[in-house]
């Protein structure tokens, strides 16, 4: 359901069985939902009318498409709240170059999973760890992952899990605002709706909860869960209970999605040593993806005006050039940082130094893994010291050493 090649194949499977569906394009559809929205009777919750047969092909096939095809049901009906670079206000999601990219991942995994599942019968499903800069939309994304599984296929089990109630309540609210603007042929009827606690579809029987880091028991103990979103995990205090506490109980199937999210905070923790085992495919983590979003992924976010005489000096240029060594790792492709870019690191960078927050800035605001990872008390070099370091080594290129016997 998130590679383009996986959903053309279940479509193609289900048009032998004449179980047709016709693609429409975005505006087309929203246009249409609101109509029948429209038809709808708030009080009754019933149509005002009966449907006519193009009204009932058009939610049968939208039905089946939104089912088998997340990026479509997400661009058409997946609904959030705007970052306010993008205006703001609630509507359906129009994904960024960063989700472009994990969604990328995403579906280069779901193809390894069917070939897995045809070869041996099972596989382990998504497990995927979310290294991220800060708001590039990672949250917005897993949210829509969560809500399209438990909208549209019965009996999903999901769990949310932050750092506290306030954390909670906000994916509560985000959750919300998907449920309640979905059109009415993909609404389900609630069965039980306990705010930051709990949410259930009564003919579904898909349930949603929500617990909390702190909790005694540890985060999801007892319990299987389809689908599983965690946020924050480099803030929680007790994180490595996750590999004992929840890991082992996750379902080895085809079906699962298991995201753990964070940005970095500081090093030789949890948060550290996971991602970076899943980065480096070691023994044991050969399932997982691992979706890194650098600060510059994203062009609309992060930049800054530069003024006409602007010229970017030698820290901010050493920048620009690991962006563009390290980005076909992180990206898929070469990145160059614009001035626009280039002007808003060198303004914030330098503000930070001032304020002795550099650390602060360098993990929230990242290129790479290893620049995300900063030093939680005062290291032996100054910030922008190890930075220069950093910014500057090439990496190592490996090399054969072959031994020729000379002649006599």
């Amino acid at each position: 359901m998130y590679s383009a090649a996986v959903v053309e194949k279940t479509l193609w499977k289900l048009a032998k069985s004449r179980i047709i569906a016709k693609r429409r394009d975005i505006g087309q559809c929203r246009e249409i939902a609101v109509r029948l929205r429209n038809l709808m009777d708030p009080k009754t919750g019933q149509y005002k009318r009966p449907l006519v047969e193009g009204e009932t092909a058009f939610i049968r096939s939208e039905t089946i498409l939104c089912r088998h095809d997340f990026r479509y049901f997400a661009e058409r009906y997946g609904c959030i709240d705007q970052d306010a670079s993008m205006g703001g206000g609630v509507s359906a999601i129009s994904f960024w170059t960063s989700q472009e990219r994990a969604l990328s991942l995403i579906a280069a995994r779901e193809e390894e999973i069917q070939r897995e599942y045809e070869k041996h019968g099972f596989s382990d499903g998504i497990l995927s760890v979310w290294h991220k800069s800060r708001q590039l939309g990672a949250t917005a994304i897993m949210r829509l992952i969560t809500l399209h599984r438990m909208l549209l296929w019965k009996h999903t089990r999901c769990i949310a899990g932050s750092l506290d109630i306030d954390k909670i309540h906000e994916l509560y609210v985000r959750d919300k605002t998907i449920i309640d603007n979905v059109p009415p042929f993909l609404s389900p009827a609630i069965e039980f709706d306990v705010k930051d606690s709990h949410i259930a579809f009564e003919n579904l029987k898909s349930r949603l909860i929500y617990q909390m880091s702190s909790q005694k028991a540890g985060v999801g103990t007892g319990q299987q869960f389809d689908i599983s979103h965690m946020t924050e995990v480099a803030l929680w205090e007790f994180a490595e209970r996750l590999k004992f506490d929840f890991l082992p109980a996750v379902p080895q199937s085809p079906s699962t999605f298991v995201a753990f999210e964070s940005t970095a905070n500081g090093r030789g923790n949890f948060w550290h040593d996971f991602t970076e085992n899943v980065r480096r495919k070691l023994e044991g983590f050969q399932s997982w993806i691992y979706i890194f979003t650098p600060w510059y992924i994203e062009t609309k976010k992060y930049r800054r005006a530069a003024p006409d005489n602007w010229r970017p000096n030698q820290a901010t240029i050493e920048h620009s050039e690991l962006v563009e060594r390290t980005s076909p790792e992180f990206c898929g492709e070469r990145v160059t940082l614009n001035r626009d870019q280039m002007y808003w690191y060198e303004t914030e960078y330098a503000l930070h130094k001032r304020e002795g927050s550099l650390y602060i800035f360098l993990s929230n605001y990242c290129a790479t893994p290893e620049q995300s990872f900063q030093h939680s008390t005062r290291p032996a070099l100054p910030p922008e010291t190890i930075e220069w370091m950093r910014s500057t080594s090439q990496l190592g290129m490996p090399y054969n050493v072959e031994l020729v016997r000379a002649k006599v």
